[in-house]
């Protein structure tokens, strides 16, 4: 499979192709006012002397997201904004189980980095440089320092969040392990907080090694940092410090023994950190340190399982399987015999030629964008009572087209989900679950599941709805309701005759759609609903748009913040290249030129 297109468009220039530019060592710090930081024969130094770093000064390319209320602002860049999205759910897991650690009776830091939770019984990881602020070993095992006579005391507080004023503060009860000093062990501790305190969830370790060019975040407590350019700060910072954020990068250099390297936005006060690998939710690793414009460096989530082997603790296990695990446990499911299907009718509502709904046709660059389908002439995919015409570019449905008879309709509880390729067309021409796996994308049906629930065959209806080709991704927070109601809402207030109707959905393709798993993700969705009016037995269409944009002004919301639009169909066939042929003729806007586009947040404001 080719490199996500998104990820491409991520990539910062190489570490290599860097230091050609910038020049290496001594060259680089005097440029920056910054002075020379030391590099020991197995890798870098470690310790408090060692700086956090920003690698990429380019808030676009390498934010570092201010956290708010257990989630992170939103990007600037298209492509981050797609990735963070797609895997909001893990990440905002992972969030919560960071926090700062703070300290009391310290003469000169009220706090001294980031830990987060891990493994069992109320266990946390933070470098071995910031726990040696309060804690030193003993022949007892390790004890807290004092400061003028007081013992210091430290907690983590889980939350610390820019304007935000709500705490989450643990005590941290003991040192449990730090590890020795020197560059051939790890730098690393690990403590217990209190008992009895309700904790976050402990994040599971990665399985394996990270891999070059894996995408990360950093979730940690950036400061600012003299070792790092004031501009440099003030660019990818802007002048806010010591509050929870989430830096995106990638991991630049596999590990090299028990460290890697990675490029996320960091300064001082990220000492401990979690790195976390964006599309799984599992910490990769534990961020120590870096230098400005050079590289970041962690310890590798398999030596955390090493000491935690060694303390006898137990980690957490991952709540999501792997791909390949996956396949392992469940067989795929055997392909649906669909070729006695009748598929959409385009007389559904009425013999007369007046009452007839023509499917939509593709015009300009759609005309021939459509996936071929052995056996027919018009590459329609038939289903029960339903019928799709699927894009060869996108591999996403133009449109499907479903009757729906509300006086025979059915209602059919919904189990399990069992989604399956359509074996009429080729697999790499439809999108299976590789798009959907290990994220926060639904399957998003086009023909709702119970639109063509009715007659004797609504079993088989409801079934065949669980098909790629029926699905569209759409983010899991993705609020329809006003968009779920409007068919209701049509057929009640239009006197429907026989209360029958014909449904168009589909998705806008657009060149800007974001582009996650070499998949681009539609942005908007539209309907268009068909009755016969009861009253002048005519036809009544009217069309709708679900969107992330501000039809208005074309500003672009959070991903998964959409809104319903009515809009006159003759302007949704400009947008889609498809013709409605004379439904447009039956539409109450089609007179309409000073607000053609109207949201809908009620029901009610739908004009009929």
């Amino acid at each position: 499979m080719a490199e996500n297109k998104a990820l491409e468009q991520l990539r910062a220039t190489s570490e290599a192709e860097l230091r050609k530019k910038l020049g290496t060592g001594p060259k680089v710090a005097e440029t920056e006012g910054l002075a020379e930081l030391p590099f020991g024969e197995a890798g870098p130094a470690m310790g408090g002397d060692f700086a956090e770093a920003i690698i990429v000064v380019d808030r676009e390319k390498r934010p570092a997201l201010v956290v708010r209320n257990n989630t992170f602002e939103q990007p600037t860049s298209a492509s981050w904004k797609t990735l963070l999205n797609a895997n909001k759910v893990r990440l905002e897991r992972a969030i919560r189980s960071v926090g700062r650690l703070e300290l009391e009776n310290h003469p000169t830091f009220p706090y001294v980095g980031t830990a987060w939770m891990l493994g069992s019984r109320g266990l946390a990881i933070t470098n071995r440089h910031v726990a040696k602020e309060f804690a030193v070993k003993k022949s007892s095992g390790y004890v807290f320092l004092k400061s003028g006579g007081s013992m210091l005391q430290a907690r983590v507080d889980f939350r610390e969040e820019f304007n935000v004023s709500a705490r989450k503060e643990v005590a941290i009860e003991k040192v449990l392990f730090i590890s020795e000093d020197g560059d051939q062990h790890p730098d690393l501790a690990i403590v217990k907080l209190a008992s009895g305190s309700t904790l976050p969830d402990p994040i599971p370790l990665l399985e394996g090694s990270p891999k070059k060019d894996q995408a990360v975040v950093v979730i940690g407590y950036p400061a600012s940092d003299p070792r790092n350019p004031a501009s440099a700060q003030a660019t990818v910072f802007g002048d806010v410090f010591e509050v929870k954020r989430l830096s995106p990068g990638f991991v630049t250099q596999q590990a090299n023994g028990f460290i890697f390297q990675h490029d996320c936005s960091t300064l001082g006060g990220n000492s401990g950190s979690m790195v976390v690998d964006i599309e799984t939710g599992e910490a990769v690793g534990l961020h120590f340190g870096g230098r400005f414009r050079q590289a970041n460096f962690a310890v590798t989530a398999a030596q955390i399982k090493q000491v935690l082997r060694k303390l006898r603790v137990q980690v957490a296990v991952p709540d999501v399987l792997s791909e390949a695990a996956k396949k392992k446990k469940a067989p795929k499911p055997k392909p649906v015999n669909f070729d006695d299907r009748e598929g959409y009718l385009e007389d559904f509502l009425g013999a007369a030629a007046q009452q007839s709904v023509p499917l939509p046709k593709p015009t300009g660059d759609r005309k021939n964008d459509i996936t071929k389908v052995k056996g027919t002439e018009d590459n329609l995919l038939r289903y029960t009572h339903f019928s799709i015409l699927m894009s060869a570019e996108r591999r996403l449905c133009h449109f499907a087209a479903v009757n729906i008879d509300g006086q025979s309709s059915r209602n059919v509880r919904r189990a399990n989900d069992n989604w399956s390729l359509d074996p009429r067309i080729p697999e790499d021409a439809q999108i299976g679950n590789e798009l959907y796996a290990n994220n926060d994308l639904d399957r998003g049906h086009m023909v709702r599941r119970l639109d063509p629930v009715w007659g004797d065959d609504f079993e088989q209806a409801n079934n065949d709805t669980f098909v790629y080709t029926n699905s569209t991704p759409q983010h899991a927070n993705l609020n329809q309701k006003t968009w779920n109601d409007l068919e209701d809402y049509v057929l009640d207030n239009t006197k429907a005759h026989d209360l029958k109707v014909c449904v168009f959905t589909g998705p806008v393709f657009a060149d800007d759609d974001p582009v996650y798993r070499d998949v681009r993700l539609p942005q908007q969705f539209w309907k268009v609903v068909t009755v016969v009016n009861g009253d002048t037995n005519t036809l009544h269409a009217t069309a709708y748009i679900l969107s992330q944009k501000d039809m208005l002004n074309d500003l672009e919301f959070v991903f998964g913040q959409f809104r319903t639009y009515q809009l006159p169909i003759a302007v949704l066939a400009e947008k889609t290249q498809l013709s409605f042929g004379k439904l447009a003729n039956f539409d109450p806007l089609k007179q309409e030129s000073v607000f053609p586009i109207r949201e809908i947040s009620r029901l009610e404001e739908i004009v009929l």
